[in-house]
């Protein structure tokens, strides 16, 4: 029976008589107050009531319902099994604090656990100090900041902090610094406030913008011409009238960079005018529309062609028959091909090319300087011919077979065999998931004269890293290891592009002399090979995107590329680091032009704010909002 109900019994017994009903109302007060006074503590900090203090019916020992099936027993057993006998168990309180102090209290006994297990897996580290500890670590890491300049490396925001005019900038809230870098960024870049156009810009605009008034452009220069078409097309006004006024008579070279409006009759009328007086240049881009089987009838209708160069891209109409008509007509001039993304091209090309450009003993009239081939459907038996069956690639300087099922080791092998006196300046393979590290030694065989400057080779997944060291360093009875101007690794496997393979590349590119004598000591200081690099050699454009590089490559690009190196992609390499990025950029000379960090999730503000070029400008850096460091992506 509650209190209420024994305070109205009691009422109801004394009758009307109000002091007794007074008195009962005063001794329930009386009783709740002490009942609160005595619990007050003990609910208002959440700290172990004493055991005397325990309601009873507030006990879960004294309570006739349990909320486990097996009531007491369960909780004895496992309160026995866990704590000292000879220790009196405390009970806690059902609540938010009780589990709180329970949490702490199994962390503190997990950490001390793993201290324990710690100190019996690795007893060295569990030793004591030694008085000689410190002088010997700080003599390791002046040995390590000897062999990684990196390391020495402060950031003009640190500088600025350290002379303490760097103000709260540490406080400034991060997307207040996002917001001021990219404005910085672009006050010193094109379309800043603080850029000044060129007059050439200048004029591409304003012309431009009033095309539809210009009937001809006269006697302007080729890239002229191009500049004002890309701007056309930027701008969506590339049209039919506007191509008119590009392809008016007179004209050497026609290059579109969108040829998407542009008929098939309008462009074969300007063919018509264009060849006999003297068009040497035909480049054009997603042509699909126009370059087909009447373009190929106008072209070889034309009996004095000086055609040297045709560059197709996405050209769907053009079958495998108006190819080779295309090139009997044109072969007596023709010293360039470029055809990407063709569908229609097969076998029947790849004869016509070996027909009309072997040498004049076979018959031949033509002489082939450059093949360009992407993403075009040829089988192996085609590209089998290109190399065995004439000599029709002895001259070429330029080879480009990308994205192409049927290439593999030994379709490479048999066409840089085909290649006669070491010509071959350029090479790109990229795309092509069969080819392997045999490929590497073909290539090295194949430059004799050592004139292979540049080297292409992104996405082999099948090249490892001993294969690319081999490649770049001095073998006897082989061709020296080529010294290249442009790199690309990309995408190939993570493990094996790495610092060694990078290393080796740069100094093939770069050192006056023989790698004989430096490439046995790997224990050089980066900085000391500066005297040994030529200044008018080294790497120019470098993509190792995806690679296991890290701040090592960084310092031995620094050393040998200080006064070539422009653009440099490093998308995706987690193990480059602030300090391996600000060292570069320092050592660099000012022809450093673009630096790729997309994915760098680990480059912060000590790079992007304290760079040497933050200020001056000239140098790009793309990719630097891609995401946060630590943080959520921010696009």
């Amino acid at each position: 029976m509650s209190n209420r109900r024994r305070a109205r019994n009691f009422v109801n017994n004394a009758g009307d008589g109000e002091p007794a009903a007074d008195d009962g109302l005063q001794a329930m007060r009386e009783r709740n107050r002490t009942v609160a006074e005595r619990e007050a503590s003990r609910l208002a900090r959440p700290d172990t009531s004493e055991a005397s203090s325990t309601l009873g019916h507030a006990s879960k020992k004294k309570s006739a319902v349990m909320s486990t099936p097996f009531g007491n027993m369960m909780g004895r057993n496992q309160s026995g099994s866990k704590t000292d006998p000879g220790v009196q168990e405390q009970e806690e309180w059902c609540g938010p604090f009780s589990v709180a102090r329970q949490m702490i209290s199994a962390r503190e006994e997990a950490r001390r656990l793993r201290e324990e297990q710690q100190a019996e897996a690795d007893p060295e580290n569990s030793k004591e100090s030694h008085p000689l500890d410190m002088e010997t670590e700080l003599a390791l890491d002046k040995k390590r900041r000897l062999e990684n300049p990196s390391l020495n490396w402060v950031s003009r925001r640190q500088r600025m902090t350290n002379d303490g005019a760097g103000g709260d900038m540490a406080n400034v809230n991060y997307y207040a610094k996002r917001r001021r870098r990219f404005n910085q960024q672009k006050s010193l870049m094109v379309n800043g406030s603080n850029y000044v156009p060129s007059l050439f810009q200048l004029c591409v605009n304003y012309l431009v913008e009033n095309f539809e008034h210009i009937d001809s452009l006269g006697l302007v220069d080729h890239s002229i011409r191009r500049a004002l078409c890309e701007r056309l097309v930027a701008q969506g006004k590339m049209n039919g009238a506007a191509f008119d006024v590009l392809a008016e008579m007179g004209v050497e070279t026609l290059e579109l960079v969108d040829c998407a409006q542009v008929t098939q009759d309008q462009f074969c009328d300007a063919l018509r005018a264009l060849l006999p007086s003297g068009l040497r240049a035909i480049l054009l881009k997603h042509c699909g529309r126009c370059f087909g089987t009447q373009a190929v009838q106008v072209i070889s209708e034309i009996k004095e062609l000086e055609l040297f160069a045709i560059s197709l891209g996405g050209a769907y109409l053009l079958k495998d028959e108006d190819v080779v008509k295309l090139i009997g007509a044109t072969a007596r001039t023709l010293s360039s091909i470029d055809f990407t993304a063709c569908p229609l091209i097969g076998s029947q090309f790849c004869r016509a090319l070996s027909e009309h450009f072997s040498s004049p003993v076979d018959g031949g009239v033509g002489c082939l300087l450059e093949l360009s081939l992407q993403n075009v459907p040829l089988t192996k038996e085609a590209l089998f011919s290109l190399g065995a069956s004439s000599d029709a690639l002895r001259n070429l300087k330029s080879l480009r077979l990308k994205e192409i099922e049927a290439v593999d080791d030994e379709v490479v092998s048999i066409i840089l065999n085909s290649i006669d006196g070491g010509t071959l300046e350029g090479i790109d393979l990229g795309g092509n998931d069969q080819l392997t590290d045999d490929i590497l030694s073909s290539m090295r065989r194949c430059n004799t004269k050592g004139n292979l400057r540049a080297l292409q080779l992104s996405g082999l997944k099948n090249l490892t890293a001993i294969g690319l060291e081999a490649f770049f360093t001095p073998i006897d009875d082989l061709p020296a290891p080529p010294m290249l101007r442009k790199l690309d690794l990309s995408q190939c496997s993570y493990e094996e592009i790495n610092d060694a393979v990078l290393i080796l590349a740069a100094k093939a590119a770069s050192f006056k002399r023989s790698l004989t004598d430096v490439a046995a000591d790997d224990s050089l200081n980066p900085e000391s090979l500066v005297h040994e690099v030529s200044s008018t050699k080294g790497l120019v454009h470098v993509n190792v995107g995806g690679c296991s590089i890290s701040d090592k490559s960084m310092e031995m690009l620094a050393a040998t590329c200080g006064s070539s190196l422009v653009e440099l992609d490093l998308s995706f390499c987690v193990n480059v680091s602030d300090k391996g990025l600000g060292y570069l950029v320092s050592k660099l000379s000012r022809q450093f032009a673009k630096l790729h960090v997309w994915g760098l999730a680990q480059i912060t503000e000590e790079f992007l704010d304290g760079h040497d070029r933050i200020e001056e400008g000239g140098l790009e850096v793309v990719g630097v909002w891609m995401k946060k460091s630590g943080g959520r992506s921010l696009r």
